[in-house]
């Protein structure tokens, strides 16, 4: 039996949707995973069992502060890099976002 889009003539992307995140995501991901595995443990009270903002800030610093070390070569000018990556930018709020959703996955709670 055809599946129904191919009976109907539509065909469905077969690219699977976990490998369409942006190249950004690849190189922040695991960090992040890692600084959970690091720090999200009964052993720590500022993050566990609930976490604190100025652990999570504590967190997100750090791995902004990696990104920008391991990365900025990655751009011609450091003073671009510096504007893409900085501050004012959104690689930070991303790194916090990412890191949000996983301690969320978790704890369970998404």
């Amino acid at each position: 039996m055809e599946p129904i889009g191919d009976q109907l003539g539509m065909h469905y992307p077969v690219e699977p949707l976990d490998s369409m995140y942006p190249e950004i995501y690849y190189r922040l991901y695991p960090m992040i995973k890692q600084m959970c595995e690091m720090h999200d443990n009964p052993s720590n009270p500022e993050l566990y069992p609930y976490p604190s903002r100025a652990g999570v800030e504590r967190m997100a610093d750090h791995i902004y502060r990696k990104v920008l070390a391991d990365h900025s070569s990655d751009y011609p000018e450091r003073e671009y890099a510096a504007e893409q990556l900085g501050r004012g930018g959104l690689l930070r709020p991303l790194i916090l976002i990412l890191l949000i959703r996983e301690l969320l996955r978790r704890r369970g709670s998404y």
